[in-house]
């Protein structure tokens, strides 16, 4: 029944699922796997190719997929897989849009031959390529430069990141192929400032194969001023001054500024820079901790154009500036995590001024100041919120959640992960219900914390006080209200949720677990440290959702192999496990494992006492596509 619908059709619908899901469905019969093979599906999709691409079945496969992304990191130096290797390239050559040789070991004969078939490449990634650089050789021979020049005139994208061998030289014979550039990165490169030994004050051209100076950057340019639309200057040692002078260059205009981790630029240099480039679409200055309330004022009040805004750690930052956001009517990405100085006031102006924000991404984590206050507000206001993070807000409570359950209903991504006050309450979405609660699970009878000492206490021994007897008549009291109320504001009342964090979440118990995580779409979960999860939420979890391919039960010790096996057969597109410290699994568990997850990546085993080595052993024979096992210390106590 299925392979008779056109394939045009299932092309059609094809186009409204997740790559995941498409996946999925191009194995229900070969006229579906032909639709998935569409061009027009396959824009999204990189190939990484960890192992050798030259064999003959992997490159006809590229082909009928008419491949446009492709990671080629790993290649070996010998002429016979160089021969194979440009061979297959080939036959990839018109379609091809985005090539990365990131870390390739690749010489520069191989990379010349590679790259003079891709006509129509617009993403051209060397990142840490030093072998292809380390000679300072490369396009030396004018034939070999217009070559370049013909198959490369249609580059937008070049990134030189993270070059040990970078030179002057190197550079303009790199530039000089790519005429079109639009967008540069030379995050990390090792640039000279101070040129002045190398080259006279009056130098026109700068070329030498020893340094790459900072003038030669400038010159740049000021050639390309027409074309530059995007610079990445990250964790290089920029200052001030020398940032200044890029936004003086005479018709140059920016759309994108990226200055991760330059710790030497102060807020000097980002209003020299915002005064001079105001058409400024996207800038990060995360990591650049000398960046306070002046540089983010002169981003609110220069860049009305800004639409994406990270200032990640940035810790001078504060209330002072953070309420004047409400002057950036267009921004729909901003990062202001690990700004301790945050407060809700301050947010509650700049991002809840009567006005609804066009925000869809905001991430809060590690602003330990914040209360529900902010979050209720936001949900207000921000209704189209589709990536949210509050990781590490400590105050706050269930009322966050259920507002976020009730207001935002186009969130895909939630991380609440170490807000220590949310209960069972939250997520199922009741009110005024007295627990009892305790922060850390493992109390004893006496229903105090056995991590502690309380200076008030004057004797040793006390009798059961009956804290942990009213803790359980209050949870059993919560499942029959569960099964015989209707709940307001559930947490799965967000339908179209992927990814969930609630990882230290210590006030979680199976009551809630096991009745409101359920999502159709739900791709990533983290429940580690949750340390009231026993077997029968992990069985509800692999019962109702089926699309999961993260997951994380890291330090959940009273989960068994018996719910591992059924999580592990319900859910088969599982690619990332952590399952470390988990002390009641065995090798039953990695047997299951084996069996059923053939897409498995990521597994993570460590302090798991009662499995061994050898199980360990076994199981990454068994999996080919396995690349990272972690497994410190398995039954080794």
């Amino acid at each position: 029944m299925a392979s008779s619908i056109p394939i045009e059709v299932v092309t059609h619908i094809f186009k409204y699922l997740a790559v995941s899901d498409r996946k999925e469905a191009s194995l229900v019969c070969r006229s579906w796997y032909e639709a998935s093979l569409d061009p027009s599906l396959q824009k999204d999709i990189v190939v990484n190719f960890l192992g050798n691409i030259s064999s003959q079945d992997v490159s006809e496969g590229l082909v009928r997929r008419k491949l446009t992304h492709l990671v080629l990191n790993q290649i070996e130096n010998t002429l016979s897989s160089n021969e194979n290797l440009i061979q297959s390239c080939q036959n990839l050559s018109q379609g091809l849009k985005s090539l990365s040789l990131k870390g390739a070991n690749i010489t520069e004969k191989t990379f010349i031959s590679l790259v003079s078939h891709f006509t129509n490449l617009e993403n051209l990634d060397l990142t840490c390529c030093n072998s292809l650089f380390m000679s300072g050789k490369i396009l030396e021979k004018p034939s070999d430069v217009e070559l370049l020049k013909h198959s490369l005139k249609n580059v937008k994208t070049l990134t030189l990141s993270s070059i040990r061998f970078l030179s002057d030289s190197t550079f303009n014979r790199i530039v000089s192929v790519c005429q079109n550039v639009q967008n540069l990165s030379i995050a990390s490169a090792q640039i000279t400032f101070n040129s002045h030994a190398y080259y006279p004050e009056d130098t026109k051209v700068c070329d030498s194969p020893a340094i790459f100076s900072f003038r030669n950057i400038l010159f740049f340019l000021q050639k390309q001023k027409e074309k530059i639309k995007s610079l990445n200057l990250s964790r290089i040692s920029i200052t001030d001054p020398f940032l200044a002078k890029i936004s003086h260059v005479e018709g140059l205009n920016l759309k994108e500024l990226i200055l991760i981790n330059c710790r030497d630029l102060t807020s000097e240099g980002i209003i020299e820079m915002c005064s001079n480039q105001k058409n400024i679409e996207k800038i990060d200055v995360s990591y650049c901790i000398d960046v306070g309330d002046r540089g983010l004022l002169a981003i609110t009040s220069n860049l009305n154009n800004l639409k994406t805004l990270m200032t990640k750690k940035c810790l001078r930052i504060s209330d002072v500036s953070a309420k004047t956001l409400k002057n950036l009517p267009c921004v729909d990405v901003l990062d202001l995590s690990e700004c301790y100085n945050l407060t809700s006031d301050g947010l509650i102006q700049g991002l809840c001024s009567g006005i609804q924000s066009h925000l869809t991404h905001l991430n809060l984590r590690c602003c330990s100041s914040l209360t529900d206050d902010l979050v209720v507000e936001l949900c207000k206001y921000v209704p189209g919120l589709q990536y949210l993070d509050l990781g590490s807000c400590f105050p706050l409570t269930d009322l966050s959640v259920q507002s976020i359950s009730k207001n935002l209903k186009n969130l895909k991504h939630l991380c609440l992960t170490w807000c220590k006050e949310i209960t069972d309450l939250g997520l199922i979405g009741f009110e005024n219900v007295d627990l009892n609660m305790d922060t850390h699970a493992d109390h004893g009878d006496h229903g105090q914390c056995r991590c502690t000492r309380r200076k008030h206490e004057s004797t040793i021994f006390r009798k059961p006080t009956g804290e942990l007897q009213k803790k359980k008549l209050a949870l059993t009291q919560l499942e029959a209200r569960v099964k015989t109320e209707e709940q307001r504001c559930r947490l799965n009342n967000i339908a179209g949720l992927q990814s969930l964090d609630l990882s230290s979440c210590e006030k979680l118990t199976d009551v809630s677990v096991k009745e409101v995580i359920r999502f159709s779409g739900l791709r990533s979960l983290n429940l580690s440290s949750v340390h009231g999860l026993t077997n029968a939420s992990v069985i509800a979890i692999a019962k109702g959702n089926p699309s999961l391919e993260e997951i994380q039960f890291q330090q959940c010790p009273k989960i068994t192999d018996s719910a591992m096996e059924v999580l592990i057969e319900r859910c088969p597109r599982l690619t990332y496990i952590n399952v470390a410290s988990c002390d009641l699994l065995t090798n039953v568990t990695l047997y299951n494992i084996q069996m059923n997850c053939h897409r498995l990546r990521h597994l993570d085993v460590s302090f798991c006492k009662n499995m061994t080595p050898e199980g360990v052993d076994k199981l990454e024979a068994s999996i080919k596509c396995l690349t990272n096992v972690q497994r410190r210390l398995v039954g080794a106590f």
